[in-house]
Parts: structure tokens; C-alpha cells; sequence
């Protein structure tokens, strides 16, 4: 009984919890009040502004006028990762990288493993609610709808038809759950998987700059403030020891018990 119970939380006799789990999942109020104070602060200062930088209507006109007839494959790039379907992509993409660690991984348990993957989940979760609660009544039209010369990717590519605008661009939704996911899997997962998801946020975020429906600023600080202000309160407070508890009480029931006894 006490090798199963060792193998579902991952701890042997003795052996310091915050060893095993490699870092402390307790309030941490310095770095907690630092990351609001800086949210805080920002929206303070740039609301004003409508959330938008000097410089949004010239990235604009710099990414969407490289869209020109004759150049196929640059145009049916951006036409692709504008689309729903790399969208899909991009969540069985985030999904891979999580079963990936949950699996290969050996450094921690297993009940451990599925905790911070648990975490990842709660954290986008958190990020998708957010936006829908917080924003659905805040108009903020897209550079498309309002900046003129438009390039209409539609009409350079018919294979596939995208999205280029929506009246509620802020704070860009794939952008902050691309930022929360290179944050939290690069703190909980290791830094490999932190560089691999930061080349995802550049690939996943730029493309809707490009087509037309997000500023610069709903990017780069709608995305990066949200996913900041997640990160905060999942990563600086119990959440992480809430969900270690709730899984080693879900692992000691028989038919997961069972399964995971033996699990690496």
C-alpha cells in the first residue's frame, strides 16, 4: 500500500514535497502585487488611448501592403494562418505539447505532471472568460474596418476564406492564450518548451496583424497584460497546491488508483 501511495503522489518517505515538485506553489505577495501593479498601471495609462500605440496604424499599413497580387505563396501563407484551420492546428498543437510532457517527462511524477497540466488548462480557461465576460460589450473595431488602404486577403486567395475584421479586436483572444501558454509552460514544463512556445506566439499572434483584424496594441499589450495578469494569480498563488491535493485524492480512488500505480 505504501509503494502505490508513493508511485500516485509522487513522493518517497521523507522525501520534501518541494523537491519533488521543483518549485513552490504558495502565495508569493511580492511578485503577485508587482505583476497587478504593472496590469494595473497600464490600463490606467493607455485607456485613454483606447489600448492603441502611436505606431499601430503604421505596422498596419506595413504588414497588410506586403499582401500584393503575383505573390502566391506569401499571400496563401497568411490566408492559412488566418484560418480556422490553423486555429485547430494550433490547439492540437498546444494539446501535443501538453501530452507530450505528461508522458515523456520523468523528472517529476506523474501525479505531479497532471497537476501542472491541469494548471494549463485552467489558466487558458481563465484567459477565454476573461475576454468573453470582460470584453464582449467593449468596442474596439479592427484596423480593417477602419484604416484605408485595405488589402482584403479574400481577394488574392480563393481557396479558403478568412476572417479580416470584428468590431471587439481587444484584447487579441489567440495572442493571449498563445502568451499564458509560453508563460506557464515555460515556468512549469522547463525552458525548452518555453523557446519552442515562444516561436509559436510569433507565428500564431502575427498573423491577424497581417489580415486585419488586431492592432499592434491588441497584441502586444492586450495579449501581453492579460496573460500577465493570469499568470499572476495562478502561478503566485495555492492553485498549484489545490490541484496536487484534489489529484492525489482523485488517485486514490480504485479505478484510477489502478491505472497510475505503475505509470513512470
Amino acid at each position: 500500500m505504501n509503494k502505490n501511495n508513493s508511485n500516485i503522489t509522487g513522493q518517497n518517505p521523507g522525501q520534501n514535497p518541494r523537491q519533488n515538485h521543483g518549485w513552490n506553489s504558495e502565495w508569493n505577495l511580492g511578485w503577485l502585487l508587482v505583476c497587478n501593479f504593472l496590469v494595473i498601471t497600464a490600463v490606467f495609462l493607455l485607456a485613454e488611448y483606447d489600448f492603441k500605440t502611436p505606431w499601430d496604424e503604421a505596422v498596419f499599413l506595413f504588414l497588410n501592403g506586403s499582401l500584393q497580387e503575383g505573390r502566391d505563396v506569401w499571400n496563401n501563407y497568411w490566408a492559412f494562418t488566418n484560418s480556422r484551420i490553423f486555429d485547430s492546428l494550433s490547439a492540437v498543437f498546444l494539446g501535443g505539447c501538453c501530452l507530450f510532457y505528461l508522458v515523456k517527462n520523468r523528472e517529476n511524477s506523474f501525479g505531479e505532471r497532471f497537476s501542472r497540466v491541469i494548471l494549463v488548462v485552467i489558466s487558458v480557461a481563465l484567459v477565454m472568460l476573461v475576454i468573453a465576460r470582460g470584453f464582449n460589450d467593449y468596442h474596439h473595431p479592427s484596423p480593417s474596418q477602419l484604416v484605408s488602404p485595405f488589402t482584403d486577403i479574400n481577394e488574392l486567395v480563393s481557396w479558403i476564406e478568412v476572417k479580416t475584421g470584428t468590431r471587439k479586436s481587444f484584447p487579441s483572444d489567440h495572442a493571449a492564450v498563445s502568451f499564458i501558454c509560453f508563460l506557464v509552460m515555460g515556468r512549469l514544463f522547463g525552458r525548452s518548451y518555453g523557446l519552442v512556445l515562444f516561436l509559436f506566439c510569433l507565428v500564431n499572434a502575427t498573423p491577424r496583424m497581417v489580415g486585419g483584424g488586431h492592432w499592434f496594441g491588441d497584441i502586444w499589450i492586450g495579449g501581453t497584460l492579460l496573460s500577465l495578469f493570469i499568470y499572476s494569480w495562478t502561478v503566485y498563488t495555492p492553485l498549484l497546491a489545490v490541484i496536487r491535493g484534489s489529484v492525489a485524492r482523485l488517485f486514490k480512488l480504485g479505478i484510477f488508483a489502478r491505472l497510475v500505480q505503475n505509470w513512470p
